[in-house]
């Protein structure tokens, strides 16, 4: 029997959301295709933009949202030419590539969960829709069927990671420090493990006890509660007082782990900064970055190189998945779901996803 309507939650851009069971299942259109959404991570960025915060250009409202999708390939256009065939299981890369030009160098065209709303075409462009429509130029990535399918949702956060140790590059033996041990800090820090890092640290609060101990879990070999100890001291401990040849800032809303890097890093390391802080001042002795001879980069997201990569990993086996899969709902859950990715339940995860029926 087809399926001609399916259910998608709509984010309001005001703080408010809804799910809607009338979302007609769409055609794919030319060159393109329709995916069936297996399932979607759901990432913190999506609380900021939940409440209209745009963290790229063109952003709308109301949308489906969702961009760390895995699905099945439901249906092509008799001219798509996207590499997969129906029936397969494919990573979505959230970026919409197009030829670039002087005043878009990148090729960055539509982004899925961010850029197309409910009013453009069908309006299912996100991952927490049940169907979605697959744009000509998409990048998908097939992917393997030994993994859940919300377990492979990890690719998009792996990918940015991978991004970001492709210009920073872990060097075998390395101390890294990750500060923050959401889902994206705790991928970075199981990654600098695979990635042949000597002693992986990881910093949270004192409401991260879940999280830290995954964080041990996946290859971390020390733990801080910075609520209960001073960072500074413990890394120095470790270190011999040399401190760590690298440090990542994935902590979300907190400006004070950005100056706390400058302390944490030795002479001549690396510090790479990746968690958003929504436009929120910092102030920092910029003089420490020169004196200690620092290299400093943003991470800003994923390329089309570190998609690929970040699917093979997966594909390999050789990523531990498992204790990163944290708790997966319906939408007929997606209060409950909500609550987990706002930490207001009365419970914690280390990820929080959804499952299509």
């Amino acid at each position: 029997m087809t399926t001609s309507t399916c259910r998608a939650v709509v984010f309001n851009g005001d703080g408010t959301y809804h799910r809607r069971d009338d979302f007609a299942v769409p055609e794919p259109p030319a060159g393109g295709g329709v995916l069936k959404v297996e399932a979607v991570g759901m990432c913190g960025s999506d609380l900021a933009q939940l409440h209209g915060h745009q963290h790229v250009p063109g952003e709308k409202a109301p949308l489906v949202p969702g961009h760390e999708i895995v699905g099945r390939v439901s249906a092509l256009a008799a001219d798509a030419d996207l590499g997969v065939a129906v029936g397969d299981r494919v990573a979505v890369d959230l970026i919409v590539r197009v030829p670039p030009t002087d005043t878009n160098p990148f090729g960055l065209g539509h982004l899925y969960g961010y850029t197309m709303g409910v009013d453009d075409d069908h309006g299912l462009w996100g991952g927490y829709g049940e169907y979605m429509g697959l744009l000509p130029g998409s990048h998908l990535m097939k992917l393997t069927e030994d993994t859940d399918a919300a377990e492979l949702t990890l690719f998009e956060p792996l990918a940015s990671v991978c991004n970001w140790f492709g210009l920073m590059p872990v060097v075998d033996g390395d101390t890294v420090v990750v500060q923050g041990p959401g889902h994206m800090g705790l991928v970075c820090a199981a990654e600098a493990k695979r990635r042949g890092a000597g002693t992986v640290i990881v910093t949270g609060t004192g409401m991260d006890g879940l999280r830290l101990e995954v964080a041990r879990e996946v290859g971390a070999d020390m733990t801080i509660d910075v609520t209960a100890a001073d960072p500074v001291e413990l890394v120095s401990g470790v270190t011999g007082g040399a401190m760590a040849d690298m440090v990542v800032d994935l902590a979300a809303d907190t400006v004070a782990t950005v100056p706390l890097c400058l302390n944490l890093v030795r002479q001549g390391g690396k510090v790479l900064l990746a968690g958003l802080k929504n436009m929120a001042p910092v102030e920092l002795v910029s003089d420490m970055i020169v004196l200690k001879g620092l290299t400093v980069q943003g991470g800003a997201g994923s390329t089309y190189d570190s998609m690929e990569e970040s699917v093979a990993i997966l594909n390999s086996g050789e990523f531990p998945t498992g204790p990163l899969l944290g708790e997966v709902f319906g939408l007929d859950r997606m209060d409950e779901a909500m609550a987990m990715l706002q930490r207001t339940a009365d419970r914690d995860a280390v990820r929080v996803g959804l499952r299509h029926r």
